[in-house]
């Protein structure tokens, strides 16, 4: 901008300079004329080098002497400028085809948006695309050295049509190139994510409402409370299912929970048909309208309909018991409204989600980050069983207040997972379903033996050693010895934390693939 500027002045200042000159220059010619038109276009010829009262050598006066100079300096300057703007597009598209390790984000929708913004401002490089149906266009946005696909337009044949572009795009890199498509219906998705694609591709089909789902199932882990949803809409049912997955996962008996829509029966008989899990994991009662009952309660408002997911989320919390009741309303567009209204205080009692915000978290996070977060939630639970209390153990406490030490000792855990899964030929895949993953006994000996030396490194780098009783005050621990001298009850404690890796990846949303069927 600052260079246009300077442009537009110098040219101002050539043009007076030159006038100026030439005016003096002429005064007493009488070869040339001198009328002011006539020296307004021996100016303007300054600018091709060819104004006729200066071919004669000179001498000039000393404003012309200047612009004479600086006039062919503002035209060369212009033609290049030109030039740039006129292959400005071709010298963009043949960057974008150099790039590599970038992210492609396709779609205009406010999921593609969200989910550009939220990269962008985790430090990737994003190039974003309206629409990319065909090889081309994506070969022309470097699609075949980049990193990741995201397909986030509102149609879901759109996304299709752009995992099917990409599969005919060759590739150019040695990772393989990560694809996410958003599906409207996880149901079409579970089928989808099922085919096999070609060599090179890691492709997963997700639903925006699904993924917003098991996001807020996590963040506000539901215990015991008596679980009420409103509204059986996508994020409705695909709340219902991840409650399922959770009950089964827990195996602790089927979740009672109340359904609050005019056509629940024939929804929950569906899904109890098409997912028989969930027919074992909940209990579904089924209500035409939001009665509270007697204790503690966790009210889910899931309408599409944003203003009446409003209403309906203020007419549930002044039902509700204020010390007992929470009510978590889905919100998309409006998200920002309900949280306003949160911290001015007019509802202390409800809590907003944003689907897409939590989404593009969802999608943008690293891997190891998600993972960490599972391993904490896998700890917490452990725990718990076990009978620990934060009073017992300062490290109860959710992954915000937990100290940054501990972290990073989580995530160092997590980051060593894709290690393990490498050493037996597996990997981690983006998912939201889960698929029964086993290790053979071999496999859980190796990685078992990988997890002790990791987590002998670590304590040593903390200054830990050996002792014959564990004392952290000394920073001494029995289990500070190599594999072969560990007692049968030592061992079982690593071949745990190996037996638990599938589950700890369904929890962050991944599933454990052979690299023989990383396609699918």
């Amino acid at each position: 901008m600052l260079i246009r500027l300077a442009f537009a002045v110098l040219t101002v200042v050539s043009l007076v300079l030159g006038y100026l000159g030439l005016a003096d220059y002429l005064a007493a010619s009488t070869t040339f004329a001198h009328r002011p038109i006539d020296l307004v276009y021996y100016d303007l010829q300054l600018f091709v080098i060819n104004s006729g009262p200066v071919t004669n050598g000179g001498p000039y006066p000393w404003p012309l002497e200047i612009s004479r100079f600086l006039t062919p300096a503002v035209t060369a300057y212009a033609v290049l400028e030109a030039a740039r703007l006129l292959f400005a597009t071709e010298i963009a598209r043949q960057r974008a085809r150099r790039r590599s390790r970038h992210i492609v984000v396709c779609g205009g929708s406010d999921a593609a948006k969200t989910l550009a913004a939220r990269l962008t401002d985790d430090g990737h490089r994003v190039v974003t695309v309206p629409s990319a149906r065909t090889p081309r266009a994506l070969t022309e946005v470097g699609l075949a050295r980049a990193a990741r696909l995201y397909a986030c337009a509102d149609e879901t044949p759109a996304n299709i049509a752009t995992v099917l572009a990409a599969s005919q795009v060759a590739r150019k890199a040695h990772a393989p190139l990560q694809v996410h498509a958003h599906v409207a219906d996880p149901e079409l998705g579970d089928t989808l994510r099922g085919g096999r694609w070609r060599e090179g591709m890691e492709v997963d089909f997700f639903s925006l409402e699904g993924v917003a789902a098991k996001k807020v199932l996590a963040t506000e882990q539901p215990d015991g409370e008596r679980l009420v949803v409103i509204g059986l809409s996508a994020f409705g049912r695909a709340l219902l299912l991840e409650l399922g997955r959770r009950a089964a996962r827990a195996r602790r008996g089927p979740v009672p929970v109340t359904v609050v829509d005019p056509d629940g029966a024939a929804v929950v008989a569906q899904m109890r048909a098409r997912h028989p899990f969930f027919a074992e994991a909940c209990t579904v009662t089924v209500a035409g309208v939001y009665h509270p009952e007697p204790g503690v309660h966790r009210v889910f408002v899931c309408h599409d309909d944003e203003e009446r997911a409003l209403r309906d989320g203020l007419t549930a919390a002044a039902k509700v018991d204020a010390t007992k009741g929470t009510v978590i309303v889905r919100m998309a567009q409006l998200a920002g409204v309900g949280e306003m209204m949160v911290q001015h205080g007019q509802e202390d009692r409800l809590r907003f989600v944003g689907v897409l915000d939590m989404a593009s978290v969802y999608l943008s996070e690293r891997i190891t980050d998600s993972l960490a977060r599972a391993v904490h939630r896998r700890y917490l639970r452990d725990q718990a069983a076990l009978g620990q209390t934060p009073e017992t153990n300062s490290s109860l406490v959710p992954w915000e207040d937990l100290p940054e030490t501990l972290r990073d000792a989580n995530r160092a855990q997590a980051a060593d997972i894709e290690r393990k899964l490498a050493l037996v030929g597996c990997a981690a895949v983006p998912s939201l379903e889960e698929v029964p993953f086993a290790f053979s006994p071999e496999e859980v000996e190796l990685l078992a033996v990988s997890e002790h030396h990791r987590w002998m490194a670590e304590r040593q780098s903390d200054g830990w050693r050996y002792g014959a009783v564990r004392d952290n005050e000394a920073k001494l621990h029995p289990d500070l010895r190599p594999w072969d001298e560990l007692g049968e009850a030592e061992r079982q404690k690593d071949r745990n934390v190996v037996l638990a890796l599938p589950e700890i990846l369904a929890d962050a949303g991944f599933r454990i693939v052979r690299k023989g069927q990383r396609t699918r």
